[in-house]
């Protein structure tokens, strides 16, 4: 449409359902977050209200947790509210305990996983804490087309350990395999974008299950930071070495390496103001001929991944001549 951008696509989000009868909402599957979070109906503020709001009342299911150890409420006691921080946003809300399920054919895209190997056709749902936001900022939550988050970060993200989805499904004796995969579709195909829970479809991956690489994760250190964790040896611009981790710890065979997380929830590739500075300066000024990037990763039994972005991945050009990049100083 005149006067209309195009852009990346910048978010990926899909629906749930919480209650008994169910109550629907359209949430983002974050990693960079360790919360399930949605606004209620005791909300009033201009963010919840541009929302649906979860209704405890309407449920048969939902328990009000009165403290932050997840034991129950009683009679006249006060509840407990829990206040998160975002990077652009705050929320506080109350702990409650529900009924919460995932319907293969309304994650991200309308493909259902029915006959996919490993993975579950039936609903999969399970009972958990989650955060009934009381009180959100209008910025950036107003602007938002989605209702809450559910987070699929690791326990360092979560307020309790009772709110962590990932906790919840790696429990033993789990109904599936705690394993969740997602798929970004490309925009030119006649396709959607999808998150799988209990495994992943092999028909997905680019290459076929050969092309299947493993990165390590330092498990203690990513459940207390709450991040999932890889290794990043070094980004070239073009064929240029920035030494990017030069300054970092040194890993296996005494080579130095960043930490970075990977985070479905940030549409922007974010790094230390002078580690950024130093890739768009050694790229040039934003235009068609930025040149190709590459990051160099750990996987497993020491060999690497590499992930390259094109101009086109990671820059828009708009009509008015003007340019940006995917990439933000923090």
């Amino acid at each position: 449409p005149s006067g209309k951008r195009r852009v990346h696509v910048s978010e990926y989000y899909g629906r749930v359902e919480l209650g008994t009868p169910p109550q629907a909402f359209d949430v983002v599957f974050d990693t960079g977050s360790g919360n399930i979070v949605l606004p209620t109906a005791q909300c009033s503020d201009v963010a919840c209200q541009r929302h649906r709001r979860y209704s405890s009342s309407r449920s048969t299911s939902a328990v009000a947790l009165a403290r932050e150890d997840g034991s129950f409420s009683r009679t006249g006691e006060e509840r407990s509210v829990t206040t998160v921080t975002y990077g652009t946003g705050r929320l506080s809300g109350e702990l409650i305990r529900e009924t919460i399920c995932i319907r293969g054919e309304t994650t991200l895209g309308n493909h259902s996983n029915a006959g996919a190997t490993g993975l579950a056709a039936a609903p999969l749902c399970t009972n958990m804490g989650f955060l009934g936001v009381l009180h959100e900022s209008e910025f950036p939550f107003s602007e938002l087309p989605f209702d809450g988050l559910f987070g699929l970060g690791l326990l360092g993200l979560s307020a309790r350990p009772e709110l962590n989805f990932v906790a919840t499904l790696s429990q033993p004796g789990g109904s599936i395999q705690p394993i969740f995969a997602v798929f970004l579709r490309d925009l030119s195909a006649d396709e959607d974008s999808e998150i799988t829970l209990g495994g992943f479809r092999t028909e997905r991956l680019e290459g076929g299950q050969d092309a299947l690489q493993w990165l390590p994760v330092p498990e203690a250190e990513a459940n207390d930071k709450g991040y999932w964790i890889v290794t990043m040896r070094e980004v070239y611009v073009g064929s240029l070495a920035l030494a990017a981790c030069a300054g970092a710890a040194a890993g296996t065979a005494g080579r130095p390496r960043c930490q970075v997380a990977l985070d479905t929830g940030s549409s922007l590739t974010m790094g230390p103001a002078q580690d950024v500075g130093a890739l768009l300066a050694a790229a040039g000024p934003c235009s068609p001929r930025l040149p190709t990037l590459r990051f160099e990763l750990d996987a497993m039994a020491g060999g690497t991944l590499d992930i390259v972005l094109t101009a086109a991945d990671y820059a828009e050009w708009f009509p008015d001549g003007t340019c940006s990049t995917s990439f933000q100083a923090v």
